[in-house]
């Protein structure tokens, strides 16, 4: 059971970069349509960038049951949190993660993450793929059109709509879903209800998972840190999306969505269990919920400002509450201790755009622009209590305890208004895409008792406000009717967050705090990228080179005398000086008909690399993933009633690592996976959707799982990725 790769990875490269020069891919795959990656309807083999789409069709067949399984076969994307209680984090795209990724649902923003202490970890996995018909992902920069929050790229999740599934002359849809995934034993049940009478239609999804613990190789069981196995945990997630819209007339629409998710997990976590340490037991009870509710309204306009306007008007809500309950042994009696930790956000957004199309002598021109409101409301509260297991008294509180309950910063209101516009010209074999985007942000700080009760060093801080430009310019000339040619030039930025600026945390028991720093500047970025694609009757490919310069970047760290004379170890978010990213990412695919396979037979590739390097230390960058590959074998009936295919994933051993934030840090090996997957349409509606995967019952690490362990760590198998398993879905479509 080694994690090495079963073959060398030099041969794996080799055949990756091979099947694109050969005429690759089939145009199902890699000439998708894009909303999100200009704000308009588009092909990717159009835009002047490199943009991933997923769609239904994927989700189901691939039997996609979370955010992580959408970025299985995604080389350059990742999203982590194997093993940790708190579940999956967002995405990580070249090498850059967190909230310097947008993530939205149908153009809303998702809440932002927040982690404060042990017992606090707010990640941003609040959607289900059940109900969505397409995720877009924009590698790289996406500032000129969404601002701050897509400094690192953006992850689009677009939900359900009537008209995906009524047709002419057919009012009503059903469809129902029900599978299984041996992952994490989970079953999934849901319901898709479309409607139509005259101008009105809706929509109604309704879902529910139920499973356990993601069942990772493991190793030792028991209990303490030693452990192996995965804790044990159930969890329940439940999704409705609602929809109904009028056309009132031919391309006037008026739509009402309202959205709910919610995960709850309850978590025994043995790994910290013992019976002769302080903590004896530790459990957990975890919550999300995110509500939406969104109005949006097209219609013609056919002036001379503009041909067609949309806008859209949402109120989220959105709250992480996370709950720890331990026995613990000290001062020779045995007490009950409970942390209750909550990060919320209510959020309002407007959303508006513009469309004119025009000529100007050979030009053509599809010129958009418009103006993007958002008005975010951030809190988060710790509470807590301890008293002795024998009496229920209170432990009495000694110098330096918490005062709860408190929070770790100023609950702010934060307010960003922009305006945009960009231009797609054509002009014969040119086309030009130049765009500018200016953001207004700031940030009040509320100073609440809760805040004060955590010891602030400032207890009265001021408000905080920048303003940023960002532009772009992509260019694409068509080579011939096959080949084409890109490059693009795009800046971002990323305005540091609530926490950045106002957290603090004073811990006097352990003689530590952490300090505000109003004097953050925001992150910025420049990023450039060159590309080729190619489009055959047999096939398709497309290459790309990418280089991205982050400036400012906010990190917290570890100062090295204490500013406030007080004598304790202090830590602060700071402006770093300059990281680089640099990569490459090719992928293709070749219709082997053309080589005398049977018909509906293809090869699918895929490779992505990336080097990061922290110009001021000469570091690496430890955000960034390993070398990633997949090689894909498959079949599709020409019927469309069946097919399969056998996909190999590989990825190269993690070497360059910055051992100066780990000591001893832990470098997975390079691995290499087969997963089978297949589909058969039976009949009447009826369709199933099945895969086995990791054929070969490997054991291997992904390296954003396992990025603060250190490679003497007991408790690495407790990360590792789960075995042998399989997977189906049953579809029924009415």
């Amino acid at each position: 059971m080694s994690p090495t790769p079963p073959f060398p990875l030099r041969s794996c490269l080799a055949l990756l970069l091979l099947g694109p020069s050969l005429v690759s891919a089939q145009t199902l795959q890699l000439d998708q349509t894009t909303i999100s990656a200009t704000r308009t309807e588009q092909s990717t083999n159009s835009v002047p960038n490199t943009v991933s789409v997923i769609t239904e069709q994927d989700i189901d067949r691939k039997t996609v049951k979370n955010i992580k399984d959408l970025t299985r076969y995604e080389p350059g994307v990742s999203v982590s949190g194997t093993g940790s209680r708190f579940g999956l984090s967002g995405f990580t795209i070249r090498g850059i993660g967190g909230n310097r990724i947008l993530t939205q649902v149908d153009g809303v923003p998702m809440p932002d993450a927040f982690t404060f202490g042990p017992f606090l970890d707010a990640r941003r996995n609040y959607v289900d793929p059940d109900t969505l018909k397409r995720v877009e992902i924009i590698r790289g920069p996406a500032s000129s059109l969404y601002g701050s929050d897509a400094i690192g790229g953006a992850v689009s999740f677009l939900t359900k709509d009537a008209a995906d599934y009524l047709e002419a002359g057919d009012d009503t849809y059903a469809r129902l879903k029900t599978g299984y995934d041996g992952a994490d034993d989970s079953w999934s049940r849901s319901a898709t209800l479309a409607a139509r009478q005259g101008s009105l239609d809706g929509l109604l999804h309704l879902g529910r998972r139920d499973g356990q613990a993601l069942d990772t190789y493991g190793g030792r069981s028991g209990i303490g840190a030693s452990r192996e196995e995965a804790n044990h945990q159930d969890y329940t997630a439940n999704n409705l999306l609602a929809k109904i819209g009028w056309n009132y007339l031919n391309d006037d629409r008026l739509q009402l969505t309202y959205e709910r998710y919610e995960d709850d997990a309850d978590t025994r976590v043995l790994s910290e269990y013992s019976t002769a340490a302080t903590v004896r037991t530790s459990d957990a009870t975890d919550n999300t919920d995110r509500d939406r509710i969104s109005l949006l309204h097209s219609f013609a306009l056919d002036t001379a400002l503009s041909d067609h306007v949309e806008w859209q008007l949402s109120y989220q809500e959105s709250q992480i509450r996370q709950r720890t309950y331990q026995q613990r042994f000290s001062g020779g009696s045995l007490r009950e201790r409970s942390r209750d930790s909550t990060y919320q956000e209510d959020l309002w957004a407007f959303n508006t755009k513009f469309d004119k199309a025009f000529e100007t002598g050979p030009a053509n021109h599809r010129l958009i622009y418009g103006f993007d409101f958002k008005r975010l409301e951030s809190s988060d509260l710790r509470k807590g209590r301890e008293v002795f297991a024998s009496s229920g008294l209170p432990v009495p509180a000694i110098p330096g305890d918490e005062t709860f309950p408190l929070s770790d910063f100023p609950d702010p209101t934060s307010t960003e208004y922009a305006f945009f516009v960009q231009d797609n010209i054509e002009i014969g074999r040119w086309t030009l895409l130049p765009g500018l985007r200016y953001d207004h942000y700031e940030m009040k700080p509320k100073v609440t008792q809760h805040y004060l009760n955590s010891q602030p060093v400032n207890r009265n801080p001021s408000d905080y406000r920048d303003e940023a430009i960002s532009p772009k310019l992509g260019i694409t000339y068509q080579i011939d009717d096959a080949h084409s040619v890109y490059g693009q030039y795009a800046a971002g930025f990323r305005a540091p967050n609530p926490v950045d600026i106002f957290g603090e945390f004073i811990n006097f028991a352990r003689n530590y705090q952490t300090i505000a720093n109003p004097g953050l500047k925001p992150e910025t970025s420049d990023s450039y990228e060159i590309g080729l694609r190619g489009q055959y009757d047999s096939g398709a490919f497309g290459v790309a080179l990418f280089y991205n310069r982050y400036d400012d970047f906010i990190e917290q760290m570890t100062l090295a005398s204490d500013p406030t004379g007080a004598g304790r170890m202090t830590f602060q978010y700071q402006n770093l000086d300059r990281v680089t990213i640099r990569g490459a990412e090719a992928r293709g695919e070749l219709l082997l008909e053309s080589f005398g396979m049977p018909a509906g037979s293809h090869l699918r590739s895929a490779i992505a690399y990336a080097r990061g390097k922290d110009e001021a230390t000469g570091q690496p960058i430890n955000s960034v993933d390993p070398l990633k590959a997949v090689l894909g074998l498959g079949y599709d009936a020409p019927s469309g009633q069946f097919g399969g295919e056998l996909t190999w994933t590989v990825a190269a051993a993690k070497k360059r690592v910055d051992q100066t934030q780990i000591a001893n840090q832990f470098e997975p090996s390079g691995y290499g996976t087969l997963d089978l997957s297949a589909y058969w349409n039976i009949g009447s509606g009826v369709s199933v959707n099945a895969g086995l995967f990791n054929l070969t019952d490997k054991q291997y690490w992904q390296w954003g799982d396992v990025r603060s362990l250190t490679e003497n760590s007991s408790s690495l198998g407790r990360y590792s990725q789960p075995g042998r398993h399989a997977a189906f879905n049953l579809i029924w479509e009415i």
